[in-house]
């Protein structure tokens, strides 16, 4: 049963005394739980969804690639299943683009206008980076075929695929308009999962992905954005990622699978133990399997966290439509200073 907010996360507050824990690989990698966030809330914004963007560039290549099997990414390269030119990216960063649109035409999220046009981008590669859309899951193929059938807004269950991440991939144009008001922000996270997957599990990662996003495009630190209350009803899996499980385990211990849980728990993961963009989006595309969505969540964590201006410069040289990606990103935080009045 889907958690309707705000019982999901109820205490929206800085939990006092919160101790973090270094990862047996921070002699390789820095961690950056102490850094202060002074990065300013525009780049920060930015950031997020062009970061997204970058991690799932660089992951299209090794995806579906088992780990260890590649020669590890470094930059942007061609190739992959789809055989992408250099710095195209796939369905995380085209879905994302759409869930944009639809929030700069109506800021409360009309579900028909968000799946018509991942419609259009399915069928007519609106949004895409190469004019035809790839890497369209399953879950997703579906459920759009049944909108079009029954003009449902909310998605059916398909079996476990709906625990998928194709929710959580394209989250970063909520927290970009929403980011001064978390509870909204969850909201709507949770509005636009429940329009492609019926999962709790994806409802209850998209509302914690979206409230530490916000935080982080607010300059909270990584600590205080992390940590959270939960309600008494939130799943095992999700008190577990609130609850750093994952800060305690070794590299071969993190799976990026399609799975909700492990791409959440793969792209905190990655943040926490590294010290800047570039490390955390290579660590996470590099751990291979889905790694362009593994990437693109990454990804929107550490632009959050970092600001555009840390994004390698030839990164984003290297990308495909960047700058019409950083114009709806400038748009969202634009609305969202009207919306505030600030």
């Amino acid at each position: 049963m889907t958690l309707a907010l705000p019982e999901l996360f109820v205490l929206l507050r800085t939990l006092s005394g919160h101790t973090h824990h270094t990862n047996r690989l921070s002699e390789s990698y820095s961690n950056n739980a102490g850094i202060m966030n002074y990065i300013d809330p525009k780049s920060a914004s930015v950031g997020c969804l062009v970061g997204l963007a970058v991690g799932d560039a660089l992951g299209a290549p090794v995806e579906f690639c088992r780990r260890d099997t590649f020669e590890p990414v470094v930059g942007m390269r061609a190739g992959g299943q789809f055989n992408l030119p250099a710095g195209a990216w796939t369905d995380d960063t085209a879905m994302a683009l759409c869930l944009a649109d639809s929030l700069l035409a109506d800021s409360s999220l009309v579900c028909s206008d968000l799946l018509d046009r991942f419609i259009r981008w399915a069928e007519k590669g609106e949004n895409s980076s190469t004019g035809v859309a790839v890497g369209i899951g399953q879950n997703t193929l579906r459920t759009l075929g049944n909108y079009r059938r029954t003009g449902a807004v909310k998605a059916t269950r398909f079996g476990a695929k709906a625990d998928g991440n194709g929710a959580i991939m394209r989250l970063a144009p909520v927290p970009i308009l929403y980011w001064q008001d978390p509870l909204r922000a969850q909201q709507v996270a949770v509005e636009q999962s429940q329009a492609t997957h019926c999962s709790s599990l994806s409802d209850e990662a998209c509302a914690y992905l979206a409230l530490v996003l916000t935080r982080l495009i607010a300059g909270q630190d990584w600590n205080d954005a992390l940590a959270v209350d939960l309600a008494a009803g939130c799943s095992p899996e999700m008190q577990q990622i609130v609850g750093r499980a994952w800060e305690h385990k070794d590299r071969h211990e993190i799976q990026t699978t399609g799975y909700v849980i492990h791409t959440l728990e793969a792209a905190l993961w990655s943040v926490a133990i590294t010290s800047s963009f570039e490390e955390a989006v290579l660590l996470a595309v590099n751990l291979g399997d889905d790694a362009d969505t593994v990437g693109a969540v990454t990804g929107q964590l550490a632009g959050a966290l970092y600001g555009l201006g840390a994004l390698p410069a030839a990164w984003l040289t290297g990308l495909r439509a960047g700058e019409a990606i950083n114009a709806r990103a400038t748009a969202l935080f634009s609305k969202s200073r009207k919306t505030f009045q600030i």
